[in-house]
């Protein structure tokens, strides 16, 4: 057959239409946010938005069975070191709330009227009482961290809060990855269209553009997503060194997963909420309650201070305090606020046992985003790129149909 210049454009043609579906094939994967279209087959909803609670507890799993589990990391938990440390300021709150409850409140008069050398012998001898109660509430909550804090329910709600919050961490932790899938359409397509280039100048038979859009389509996706994840070790091919582009960032990737989840889901204010509602609301105030009314009890029965309190308002003083900790527990630079930002590092535990992660485990972190309906994007691929080669074949190349 005789050559014409246009068929000079089948490389660059198929080169766009790898980078297309490859665009795509990413694009499906975040948007729409909610499904469009005619429920339940006809119309779409992006695969992460729409497995949003799945991909979140399996993300939830790695992080809780092999980067943050709390049980090992407060195992070894200091409460007499900590609240030494970090609590010197929620330890003069909590006992001027108890001044002001029991001996302000119940007994101004003869309070006020103690000399001031005897007042600040006093705040001491409570200081002392409170540092204790404060360090047995610290050591409950460690041993009982994982009933307090539930790392899977905080991450499960984040995600329903905010639907884009999943995608949005995906794209982040994968950007190099998602980037290198569209631009990597644009080389495989036009390296594809060299031999259907080749093919169509030897037999240009009307099926073989769109046959070939079909597997240029087909095959970019397939070959980018391969090639994200393997080789997941080093292997050197000649003088090619091959790696899983994915793997090979595993520095980069720890730090940002681990900068996402610190700052946009395991944060302080998500803790908070959690350990103030539900369930772990309910073992820490328990634990609070307990730790509180046994102190008192205590004073109850302190001679000085039973001389200064009618016996039968030990009841009310021990709710008015017990209400008055509990409002003022998430409050900034408060008892649970300085717990949830000290008590442990989310980003530094984060980030360094996920640089030391095997390639399985560490897979595990983006893996799921690509894997659930993978095979979709894959199909719709290769349709889109069947599409394109109709048009070209009808349009482009009509004259040389046979």
């Amino acid at each position: 057959m005789q050559f014409q210049w246009l068929d000079l454009t089948i490389p660059f043609v198929a080169a766009i239409i790898g980078y297309v579906t490859n665009v795509a094939a990413v694009r499906m994967m975040f948007y729409p946010l909610d499904f469009k279209g005619v429920p339940p087959f006809l119309g779409w909803q992006g695969i992460i938005p729409r497995n949003a609670r799945t991909l979140a507890r399996k993300s939830t799993k790695l992080i809780t069975d092999q980067l943050l589990n709390l049980k090992s990391l407060f195992a070894s938990f200091d409460a007499n070191g900590f609240a030494g440390s970090h609590m010197n300021g929620v330890l003069d709150q909590l006992t001027d709330q108890v001044i002001a409850e029991i001996a302000e409140k119940r007994a101004g008069p003869q309070w006020q009227g103690l000399p001031d050398p005897v007042k600040q012998q006093v705040r001491a001898m409570i200081r002392v009482e409170v540092e204790k109660v404060v360090v047995d509430i610290l050591a409950d909550m460690g041993d009982n961290i994982e009933e307090i804090l539930d790392i899977e329910h905080i991450v499960v709600e984040a995600v329903t809060a905010d639907k884009a919050l999943m995608g949005t961490m995906f794209q982040t932790v994968g950007h190099a990855e998602f980037s290198f899938i569209k631009i990597s359409g644009l080389y495989f397509g036009f390296a594809f269209g060299l031999f259907q280039l080749l093919a169509w100048l030897l037999h240009p038979s009307w099926w073989s553009l769109p046959l070939a859009g079909f597997v240029v389509g087909y095959v970019t996706n397939w070959l980018a997503l391969k090639l994200i994840f393997e080789p997941a070790q080093p292997k050197k091919v000649g003088p090619f060194v091959l790696h899983g582009l994915f793997h090979k960032r595993q520095q980069q990737v720890a730090h940002a997963f681990a900068e996402k989840i610190a700052g946009d889901v395991v944060n302080v204010d998500n803790m908070l909420v959690h350990m103030t509602s539900g369930p772990g609301g309910e073992k820490l105030m328990a634990i609070i309650d307990r730790h509180i009314g046994a102190m008192v009890d205590r004073y109850k029965h302190n001679p000085m201070a039973a001389a200064l309190v009618p016996a039968d308002q030990w009841d009310t003083i021990r709710a008015e305090l017990l209400a008055r900790i509990r409002a003022e527990l998430p409050a900034q630079g408060g008892f649970l606020h300085t717990f949830t930002s000290k008590s442990v590092d989310v980003y530094q535990e984060l980030f360094e046992r996920m640089t030391v992660l095997d390639a399985e485990s560490f897979e595990g972190v983006l893996r799921p985003a690509f894997k659930q309906d993978e095979w979709k994007l894959i199909v719709v691929g290769a349709a889109l790129g069947m599409a394109a080669g109709g048009v070209q074949v009808m349009y482009m190349l009509g004259d040389k149909v046979t």
